[in-house]
């Protein structure tokens, strides 16, 4: 009788009454083969070459690739043999070269091995995909300035920039439920707050802000301040001038000052006391009409994303 084989890692399982006489050849060949699926690390040097992987590759638990990227590569799955992977991309190079790994099956989805990380992903049999990235809706702050050639190169990107454009709903799914629209957040240029959940420490009347609606939108970098937002000024000092004598009134006593002689007196404020001048009130003091800067110290740096899928 012909053994036969499981249907994902080809186990082989002989029938009863076979291999008398060699068994032991099914039984090392199995042995071989749990020892590549649960330990084996297959490592290949890549440059700008597509590889399809061979049978001790493809069987490996972890696939490491190094060298240097010269170009963007296509590393090949088998769809007959399915399961769950690591692969570590240890290359160097430009980062606008890219590692996709892709099934032999037509129109099957595949994704990028992200540059000097470990991914987790799984065989289906048709398609390659992630596993263990964060939970969809997940904010991912991340350092550069646009979306990463390895998230954008997958054929359903797992990250979404957060730029207020519209996304599939029959992609993302679960986005759009979470979101509850199929429009991303636009966080270009904003800060974020947590909703309020109760507190109402943001609301319109204070803030500009709804903090009870998720996304909602406010507040400026810079403000006109009403009459009612300037503090209570108390003037230096007062000159009242005139008949050759400029006469200050400051906030505790009068100071007198001769412009002719230089003189100089003091002596107690006495509200009762008149003073007689020729002349103009000049009030050491003014309010300006310029925007006040309402921004504090801030750090530009890098984009927001959200996991999508």
């Amino acid at each position: 009788m012909v053994s036969t084989f499981t249907p994902n890692i080809q186990w082989e399982e002989p029938a009863r009454n076979d291999d008398v006489g060699t068994w032991d050849t099914p039984v090392n060949n199995n042995g071989t083969l749990i020892d590549l699926v649960t330990g084996a690390i297959a490592t290949i040097g890549l440059n700008n070459s597509n590889v399809v992987l061979s049978a001790a590759q493809f069987r490996s638990k972890q696939i490491t690739f190094n060298s240097t990227l010269t170009g963007s590569v296509t590393i090949t799955f088998p769809t007959s043999f399915t399961k769950s992977y690591e692969i570590q991309h240890l290359c160097t190079g430009s980062s606008a070269f890219i590692i996709t790994l892709t099934t032999t099956a037509a129109g099957g989805q595949a994704i990028c091995a992200a540059p000097g990380e470990t991914i987790d992903c799984f065989n289906d049999g048709t398609n390659l995909k992630f596993k263990n990235l964060d939970r969809i809706g997940k904010y991912w702050d991340y350092g550069g300035s646009s979306v990463p050639a390895w998230v954008s190169a997958c054929t359903v990107p797992p990250y979404l920039n957060c730029d207020g454009t519209a996304f599939s709903a029959a992609t993302y799914p679960a986005l759009a439920v979470i979101l509850g629209s199929t429009t991303l957040p636009d966080i270009r240029g904003t800060s974020r707050a947590a909703l309020n959940q109760g507190t109402g420490r943001i609301n319109s009347s204070n803030c500009g802000i709804d903090g009870n609606t998720n996304y909602s939108r406010g507040g400026a970098d810079q403000v006109t301040l009403a009459t009612s937002q300037i503090p209570a000024n108390i003037p230096g000092q007062v000159a009242l001038n005139g008949g050759g004598n400029t006469y200050y009134l400051p906030t505790a006593p009068w100071a007198g000052s001769n412009a002719g002689g230089g003189a100089t007196t003091t002596q107690p404020f006495n509200t009762s006391q008149a003073v007689s001048f020729g002349g103009s009130v000049t009030i050491n003091s003014s309010v300006g009409g310029n925007l006040h800067t309402n921004m504090p110290p801030t750090t530009i740096s890098g984009i927001t994303m959200i996991r999508a899928a």
